[in-house]
Order: structure tokens, then sequence, then C-alpha cells
């Protein structure tokens, strides 16, 4: 796997990573990224969003570092890693340091694109690096600090040119002994002249892996700003947001970021899946979710 496809990209291109670390009564997420806008000009940015609070600093060129071998991006002073995170950065609206220590990735059985991995000219392209991992240690934010003892984490990734018009996407993890985690995305995706509504889920549940996607047959069967259904031979998978608490995020428009989005980092969402119409879970879980 390679872990930056970046290096010899000209104009118009984005690569970003997304740190989800969640604890009892918190979650905040720090999303890393390297950007060209359509004229050439590289930079790199660090965003920031907890149940309180969002917000974003960027960084020159020269401030950041990357390995294409393994998970490993340095901004500034931030460092993040396989196993871990170190941060120090301050924005208008707050003001972040500390470490977080991560045990062992849960990576997927193989992409989570499928055969579409290999299409040229996809507008976006999603990664998801651990489903599920323990994250330990402590961040100073604002004057508090934020603890995490056997806290959980998640992580992935997005390049391409810009995220797609229209999508949405939920990610939550929960589970003591056992790490559970779910995501699921919709998006159009454009080819050519064509638009469909694409779909990529994974649902990591009792130590096994269940795959739910466009390239595997999978067909939406509700889908609105607050409810989604979707179904894939004998796989049912149905999620209600409950309630939402925004918070404003940048995302890519060829390569500069210049479009907002929101995501609620910490908010209600049910989750129900069924395997032959037998349940497998129904909660209510501390999810993120995010609309564009």
């Amino acid at each position: 796997m390679s872990y930056f496809h970046g290096i010899n990209k000209k104009k118009g291109y984005f690569e970003g990573w997304y740190f989800r670390n969640q604890n009892d009564t918190e979650v905040i997420s720090l999303i890393p990224a390297f950007h060209i806008d359509e004229k050439g000009k590289k930079s790199a940015s660090i965003q920031v969003i907890t149940n309180t609070v969002s917000d974003y600093i960027m960084y020159p060129i020269e401030d950041f570092a990357v390995s294409r071998k393994k998970l490993g991006i340095r901004i500034g002073n931030n460092i993040f890693t396989k196993e871990g995170i170190i941060v120090n950065f301050t924005t208008k609206k707050i003001e972040v340091k500390g470490a977080l220590k991560f045990s062992k990735f849960t990576p997927l059985k193989y992409d989570i694109m499928g055969p579409f991995k290999y299409m040229p000219f996809m507008q976006c392209r999603h990664s998801v690096f651990s489903l599920s991992h323990k994250v330990t240690g402590k961040l100073r934010i604002n004057g508090g600090v934020m603890y995490f003892n056997q806290g959980l984490g998640y992580v992935e990734g997005d390049r391409g040119i810009e995220f797609p018009r229209s999508y949405f996407w939920t990610q939550c993890s929960w589970g003591d002994q056992a790490n559970n985690a779910i995501m699921i995305s919709i998006a159009d995706i454009p080819i050519a002249n064509v638009t469909f509504k694409g779909c990529i889920a994974v649902i990591y549940y009792g130590g096994k892996e269940y795959r739910l996607a466009t390239y595997l047959g999978v067909k939406i069967m509700k889908y609105n700003k607050n409810e989604l259904w979707v179904q894939q031979g004998g796989y049912d998978l149905y999620v209600t947001l409950i309630d939402k608490n925004p918070h404003k995020l940048l995302a890519p428009v060829k390569g500069s970021m210049m479009r907002t989005v929101y995501e609620s980092i910490d908010c209600k969402i049910r989750y129900r899946f069924m395997v032959n119409k037998k349940l497998i879970f129904d909660f209510i879980g501390r999810g993120s979710f995010e609309r564009g």
C-alpha cells in the first residue's frame, strides 16, 4: 500500500488524512492535508474539530514532509503516524498540544474502493487505514485537558481533485473489550458525462468484516438528509440521524481549500444491521456525520 500519491502531481490536487479520536465523553478529529491549487502552488494545512469548535491552520509547503511507504506525515511541529500523533499548534479559535499513542491498526481485507481504485480520472478516492484501534494519552485544548484511557480511534483518507458535489458520510466506533466500527459513504460519482450515486461501506463487528459497495451490487433503498437504507444480498444496513451539532470544515475544490462543508463529530445516530433477516446489532452510537 502506498500512503502518499501526490509526489508527481502538478496542479489541482489534494490529499488528506482523517484521525478520529474518542474518549468516554468527547471526540477530536485532526485532519492534516497537502494541496496544490490550479496554478501549481503547494501548501499544507491542519484542521481540527471537537464537540464545541472547529478551525484550521495553513502551512507553507516547506513545513510539510510525508512518507510514501508508511503512514507518516509531518506538518510544522506536528507528527501523524500509525503509532500515534504529536501536536502543537494554535489557530484563532483553538490551541492544541499533546500526544496520543495508538494500538495496532485494524486494516481492511482489501481496498475500500475495490476495482474503482484502478479507474483513471476519479474525482476523489477514499482509503480506510484503520477500522479500529485503542488510543491513550492526553491533549491540552484551550487550557483544559482531554484524557484518553483505552479510547477509540479510526483513520481514513481522501485524495483527488475535489470532494463529490453531493455526499453522505458517517462513521462510528464503539465497544469496550472488542472494538467495533462502521463507515458508510454515499456520493455522486461523475464519470465522463454520467453521474451516478456510489456507495462504499464497511462494518467491523465481533472481529468480522462486512463489506457493502456499488462494485458488490449494493442497492440504495432509501436516502434522504436524515435516513439511509442500503441492501446487498442478505445484508440490510439502516442509518438514522437523531441529532446533530454541525461545525464548519474546509473541503477542496480543484486542489484549493475553498468549499465549506459541515460535520457533526459526536452526534446520536442509530445504526441497525441485519444478515439474512437476523439482527446483528441495533444501537444508538456516538457517531460522526458529514453531508456535502
